[in-house]
């Protein structure tokens, strides 16, 4: 950590002697209106004290991440061309760690498209855009289907997305895709940074229709959607056989100053799925899930931009492990970075069996300086499920449904503008309830993670 500080500092420093005096960002190669090609290399040190997974409580763990990435496009009049390309290593970690491949992958081949622009072809005044091959996709909230921003690694999809907008503003998605498994993913393979060919998924087929509405009252918008996972399993490539239909719709007025702000989302879950991914698990069972998002915030008139937010989360669990349903929301390829704190060799809580409730503060002290405050409780939903993500679980229910409490600072200071971001960030989560008391468990009182960040765009 100290050797990553050193380094940083000293690219700051020199960052601000080569740039003092340009007002815009620097590129390698200069944008025209008929390319466009950018350079981004991530250098992220993070450490985690008192691991609370099970099997490795109380260890701790070290990793240094970079990821290189260049993107290209190559635009004419009626289509765009694009190309991705990502590499992303790891140094430090060892036989223990819990690296994974959203974190881990080697020159592979993130995007690569072509983007029809057909104009007005439906309606005056509108848009429509077909793109096709492998590309990555935000999709509103980010809750369902994102690119990660914090995972160096993020999922691909190949496929087919028709992008329509109206001329009055409305926007329409509609897609089919086949998610691009991240490969290798065992951590002997990610140890030694070993490259592979990332492939499409063989079990998985992904499809739905997005609609983005952007005037639904004065400064209220919304979106609504539906999305289908069609998951087979196969003796290669072992799932839980999701064959999902998901309805989402979300409200949500903008934060601007002064003004009260809010976010309202809900998603219900219709289907069926396996228990787990586990070979000898064959039986199929009624899949019945939800999930409720609630955020109300204030922007106050200062000088520091001062946004304090209230928030709160419920994606149901599996009520009885016994009944022939299943209760566990699947949150399916979702960012939860933005809603639950780092991921990464952190990332405790996940958007299945789970209750948080919690406020958030952010301020802008100085130009490109920002700062957040966070402070969630944590609790299962339901008690007989598992704590998702670290392999804990008390059948019986006499654990109770308490998991802790987690306060998150971080710090992002634009050093050069569009060029050089240096980040950084800590969390601490104090176990509590079911956390400390699950049989066969040894959850430590409290686990700390920390990371520091540079990002370097040109």
């Amino acid at each position: 950590m100290i050797r990553l500080v050193c380094l940083l500092l000293c690219a700051t420093f020199a960052a601000n002697h080569t740039f003092a005096q340009s007002s815009q960002p620097w590129r390698l190669v200069e944008a025209t209106e008929q390319t466009r090609v950018q350079f981004s290399h991530v250098l992220r040190m993070e450490n985690l004290t008192d691991q609370f997974r099970a099997g490795r409580q109380g260890s701790s763990d070290q990793v240094l991440l970079s990821r290189s990435l260049m993107m290209a496009e190559l635009r004419r009049e009626r289509a765009t061309f694009g190309l991705e390309l990502l590499d992303a290593r790891q140094a430090l970690a060892d036989t223990g760690s819990s690296l994974s491949s959203g974190m881990i992958n080697t020159a592979t081949l993130q995007q690569l498209y072509v983007n029809a622009n057909l104009g007005e072809v439906v309606q005056s005044g509108s848009k429509l855009g077909l793109k096709f091959g492998r590309q990555t996709l935000d999709l509103g909230s980010r809750r369902m289907m994102a690119r990660s921003a914090y995972n160096l690694a993020p999922l691909s999809m190949t496929g087919a997305l028709a992008d329509f907008t109206t001329a009055a503003g409305q926007r329409w998605q509609a897609f089919y895709f086949l998610p691009v498994q991240n490969v290798p993913g065992d951590l002997q393979s990610l140890l030694k940074n070993r490259t592979e060919r990332d492939r499409e998924s063989k079990t998985a087929r992904l499809w739905g229709v997005f609609n983005e509405m952007p005037a639904l009252a004065e400064r209220m918008r919304g979106d609504f959607y539906y999305i289908r996972l069609d998951e087979k399993d196969r003796y290669d490539q072992p799932s839980a056989n999701r064959e999902l239909n998901n309805f989402g719709a979300r409200v949500f007025r903008p934060a601007a100053s002064q003004q009260l702000d809010f976010e309202v989302e809900a998603i219900f879950q219709r289907g069926t799925s396996h228990a787990s991914a586990a070979v000898t698990d064959v039986r199929a069972l009624d899949h019945r899930a939800h999930f409720y998002h609630a955020e109300m915030g204030y922007t106050f008139d200062s000088a520091w931009r001062i946004r304090l937010q209230a928030q709160f989360d419920y994606a149901s669990g599996d009520k009885d492990p016994s009944d022939g349903t299943n209760g566990r929301f699947d949150t399916l390829y979702g960012d939860r970075r933005f809603d639950f704190g780092p991921t990464g060799l952190f990332g405790p809580f996940s958007r299945a069996n789970l209750v948080s409730a919690g406020y958030r503060l952010t301020a802008t002290p100085m130009t490109g300086v920002r700062v957040m405050l966070a402070h969630r409780d944590y609790r299962l939903a339901e008690a007989k499920d598992q704590w998702v993500g670290t392999g804990l679980r008390d059948s019986s229910g006499r654990s109770g449904r308490g998991l802790g409490q987690q306060v998150e600072v971080r710090v992002q200071w634009d050093v050069v503008p569009g060029n050089i971001t240096i980040e950084g960030g800590a969390a601490v989560m104090a176990t509590s309830g079911f956390a400390r008391r699950v049989p066969g468990a040894d959850t430590p009182a409290s686990t700390s993670y920390a990371y520091l960040q540079s990002t370097l765009s040109f």
